[in-house]
């Protein structure tokens, strides 16, 4: 798993790291999110799984 800078990671995350997932630059990950793929930078994700909420 790669993160970049200036990310917020809320409390009780979880990644299911299947070969490598990167966190972009800026991103912001809600409280309760499932990561499973790859985040652009300067983007709000959230939800089970994690899907964009909005762009920075």
């Amino acid at each position: 798993m790669s993160i970049g800078k200036n990310v917020f990671i809320n409390s009780d995350c979880k990644f299911q790291d299947q070969g490598g997932i990167t966190i972009g630059d800026g991103t912001i990950i809600a409280a309760g999110a499932v990561v499973t793929k790859d985040v652009e930078e300067n983007t709000v994700v959230g939800g089970v799984p994690a899907k964009k909420i909005k762009q920075l």
